[in-house]
């Protein structure tokens, strides 16, 4: 298929031609058609990062808007600033040979000059969800006429933090106008799919699927460590990282702030050798791109990630996937392991990826639930024994710490006790004090 059998109008076939555009990626040949076909369906497509998702949604609403009617008829939501120019600028190649006015809105600069461009007679309206309902709560902005809304990098939106408002957007800010939905997202989290069916009322929807992760689990080795106590987890995470020595690893967290603290605690870890990285929603699309170069260049062998951060990713020659934190929904664990699977050896043969989990007591139903998932058992291993002497040591030194005593050269200190200063003879006094003097 390709673009000139979409019944495409001719300027938009000349705008994806002065963009070098011939052939249609997978998402845009199928999203666009079904789009175009039912005036009454929203389209929920799941696709990957790069996969051309912005044409995907851009094309059918430069084709159906009306061009007589001078106000705002498709809203399109993005998460970042970064990405609300990237999509503005796409959206104005391609319509260049037609008379639609696209407006950028976003924080961190003039909103007096947004609202000027959206009272010239906006008819796309590319906005960060924060800003957007600025301007609607200034009366600046109507909805009426609105009959398209995209929101594109769902997942993303959800990390940031974003849901609220996109709720009130679309529940209450939209509400009797009944726009048609087009959701973009690389991972459809539970609640996405709750807000779709708010909205939706679960009526004429379009599923569509560019990048399901394959549940086929034997292309890799799975299993998991059960971990006894959770102020432990970190230590034998250490313990099963050294044993494992992965060339080229994401380790998985829940939230942004375990992943923060993760990050911090391996750069001060002297067991653990190799280069590490953070990726979260919090980063800028530009520096989340940067790091994903240097990560699938190498130059980087060790990515620390949340489920959204890593949303998407297509990076060849992973070695290792580690759960740090067991995922909530059992979807997650299969789009965590789709990481790995097949890699290539050094002989050049292709070999078995592996996925190791952490798994909490408490968190053995979570576990149950993934094996039915997947109608696989995963194996259990045991953890490696840590020296017993190391254990000793730093059992006395936590002690230590916790009582805020002082650390004695000799542990035998810490077993005989010492008086407490009233109860000490002067001379006793005294060489109580010369001791931790010189120690």
């Amino acid at each position: 298929m390709n673009f000139s059998n979409m019944n495409l109008i001719p300027q938009l076939l000349d705008g994806l031609t002065s963009m070098n555009i011939e052939t249609p990626t997978e998402i845009q040949a199928q999203a666009i058609p079904k789009i175009l076909a039912d005036p009454r369906s929203h389209v929920i497509a799941q696709a990957k990062t790069g996969s051309g998702k912005t044409l995907a949604f851009a094309i059918p609403i430069v084709q159906l808007l009306d061009r007589k009617i001078k106000q705002v008829q498709a809203v399109i939501i993005v998460p970042t600033r970064e990405l609300c120019v990237q999509v503005s600028q796409v959206i104005n190649q391609l319509s260049r040979y037609s008379t639609i006015i696209t407006v950028q809105v976003y924080g961190g600069v003039s909103i007096n000059r947004q609202i000027q461009e959206i009272e010239k007679g906006a008819q796309i309206i590319v906005a960060t969800p924060g800003r957007l309902i600025d301007i609607y709560n200034r009366g600046k902005l109507s909805f009426k006429m609105v009959k398209f809304v995209v929101l594109d990098e769902a997942d993303r939106c959800l990390d940031m933090g974003f849901m609220p408002d996109i709720e009130y957007l679309l529940l209450e800010a939209m509400q009797g106008v009944n726009p048609r939905l087009f959701l973009f997202s690389a991972t459809l989290f539970h609640a996405i799919h709750h807000l779709v069916s708010k909205f939706t009322k679960n009526e004429h929807i379009t599923k569509i699927n560019v990048s399901e992760d394959s549940l086929t689990v034997e292309e890799c080795d799975q299993f998991y460590y059960l971990i006894p106590e959770f102020r432990d987890k970190y230590y034998h995470f250490v313990r099963i990282f050294q044993k494992e020595r992965p060339r080229h690893s994401i380790i998985f967290v829940n939230t942004k702030k375990t992943a923060e603290w993760l990050y911090n605690r391996i750069l001060q870890e002297r067991k653990i050798k190799g280069q590490f990285e953070l990726i979260s929603g919090s980063l800028t699309q530009f520096k989340r791109e940067k790091v994903l170069r240097r990560f699938r260049s190498h130059q980087i062998q060790h990515l620390i990630a949340t489920d959204v951060a890593a949303r998407g990713l297509d990076i060849k020659g992973i070695s290792h996937v580690f759960n740090y934190d067991i995922p909530t929904f059992e979807e997650n664990y299969v789009h965590r392991i789709g990481r790995t699977a097949r890699i290539i050896g050094k002989d050049g043969n292709v070999a078995k990826g592996t996925a190791i989990s952490l798994v909490l007591q408490d968190e053995l139903a979570l576990l149950s639930r993934i094996e039915g998932f997947m109608e696989k058992d995963l194996r259990q291993r045991r953890l490696p024994r840590r020296n017993q002497n190391n254990s000793q040591s730093q059992r006395y030194f936590r002690s230590q710490k916790s009582n805020n005593s002082r650390k004695y050269k000799n542990p035998k200190h810490f077993n005989k006790g010492v008086q407490s200063r009233n109860e000490q003879t002067p001379k006793e006094s005294e060489k109580h004090h010369r001791r931790n003097f010189l120690y």
